[in-house]
């Protein structure tokens, strides 16, 4: 015990840290390969070709330009095949999270960083996509240093410029973000209160605005629609509507994929149109058959796809397991959401498969109870409550705006959270036992 103790008072400094954390990721990726198969997500080529066309510093209508940016800028040097290298820094910069994760922790409770530092550092889901050729683990990045910004502001000591600066660099690498901006500012408000509270609150809207403008400026210049993004409407028609009725009446997800598709080119017609215009397309079909949905079928659609979200283990993400020869789960057919989860684990899946799927479930879930744990822990001592909240509606977002489509990628920005967490109640425990059947410290 006193060895552990040892490493982690080492872990305690960041360089410790981050050479710990960056040090596994290399270990993985030498592991699984630096080539297309090991690295690439069916998205992945979509993302190399807007990096390596004329407009690599636009991004697209539907793709905010943060990564390609990145890609662009990372393998310029070394040529359109150098894969390594983006995945390398990308990895460097998930070892940096930890440290910011690290040290959000022991804000919210002293002593808790270097357990948190050392369960993200040997997070699979942090591990696995920052080895993918994916934008997440730039986008989790900066989310990290910004919920670090925040607890510090919680403290007294920080700034809202650095809180604007990170939701605004995380705004421009994902536009999922864009939505919760209000609710960050009403919570910056909230806590602070008062002139300083509300002028807080308007510098970081200001700062994570200015972030937003080039790109609604560009779609309006452009496209002549002053949107930040196209994307919204088609993941509607193209994801919920089909997974909301297939968790309603069982009708496949493909069956209402291929239907919505079918529609889509009929009343698109021939030629090429404004991304925009296709959008509000698929934006009127989707519209259209949610509504005709019932209420409980949504309810039905949303609680699956968050708790596959939740509990899907990172493994699956792994390209070389994505190819596992299997009947994929959006392929499975089940006449309940329940069902299809337990067709597509007993019958859909191979026996390797289903391997790599339980040996993650087996090193993360205890981890998600820890986390659990923790977020109980804050929630009942009054002093550490206003964290908790804000990990609630953070939580909360992520698993509502992602919705019914369900993947560990989608877990993804919950992780800085989720292990700051877990570091909080382990740290609430006498460091001699991390039996958890007894008396917790003071939060």
């Amino acid at each position: 015990m006193a060895q552990a103790q040892g490493v982690l008072s080492i872990l305690e400094k960041p360089a410790a840290l981050f050479v710990l954390a960056f040090a596994v990721r290399l270990a993985w990726l030498a592991f699984i390969g630096v080539n297309a198969p090991a690295t690439f997500h069916p998205d992945s080529p979509m993302f190399l070709a807007l990096a390596a066309g004329p407009d690599w510093w636009q991004g697209s209508a539907d793709r905010m330009p943060g990564y390609t940016i990145f890609l662009h800028l990372t393998m310029a040097p070394f040529g359109p095949d150098a894969y390594w290298a983006p995945i390398v820094v990308q990895m460097a910069f998930d070892a940096a999270a930890c440290i910011a994760i690290a040290r959000t922790a022991d804000i919210v409770k002293p002593g808790a960083g270097r357990y948190a530092g050392l369960l993200a550092a040997l997070n699979p889901t942090q591990i696995v996509l920052a080895a993918t050729m994916l934008g997440d683990t730039i986008f989790v990045a900066c989310l990290a240093f910004g919920f670090l910004s925040l607890a510090r502001l919680w403290k007294g000591e920080g700034s809202p410029v650095a809180i604007g600066f990170w939701f605004g660099l995380a705004l421009f690498n994902r536009a999922v973000v864009w939505p919760f901006i209000p609710v960050l500012a009403l919570g910056i408000f909230l806590l602070v209160r008062g002139r300083k509270g509300l002028r807080d609150a308007a510098i970081v809207l200001g700062i994570v605005a200015a972030f937003a403008a080039p790109m609604i400026v560009r779609n309006g210049v452009v496209h002549g629609n002053y949107a930040l993004s196209s994307q919204g409407p088609i993941h509607m028609a193209l994801w919920w509507y089909p997974l909301v009725r297939e968790a309603e009446d069982g009708t496949p997800y493909p069956q209402s994929f291929a239907e919505m598709r079918g529609r889509y080119a009929a009343l698109r017609g021939p030629g090429e149109r404004n991304p925009f215009d296709e959008a509000a397309i698929y934006r009127d079909l989707a519209r259209e058959n949610l509504w005709a949905l019932p209420p409980q079928a949504f309810v039905k659609a949303w609680l699956s796809g968050m708790a596959i979200n939740l509990a899907s283990p990172a493994t699956l993400m792994i390209p070389q397991v994505m190819k596992i020869q299997r009947i994929g789960f959006y392929e499975t057919e089940g006449e309940t959401p329940f069902s299809k989860m337990r067709n597509f684990i007993a019958e859909s899946s191979t026996a390797r498969y289903l391997a790599w799927m339980a040996g993650g479930a087996l090193i993360e879930w205890p981890v998600r109870l820890l986390g659990v744990m923790g977020l109980w822990l804050l929630l009942r001592n009054r002093e550490s409550r206003a964290p908790a909240i804000f990990a609630i509606a953070w939580i909360g977002f992520i698993l509502a705006v992602q919705g019914p489509v369900a993947s560990a990628k989608y877990r993804l920005p919950i992780e800085p959270i989720a292990m700051a967490l877990a570091g909080v109640a382990v740290a609430s425990y006498r460091r001699d036992s991390f039996a958890l059947w007894r008396r917790p410290d003071s939060v």
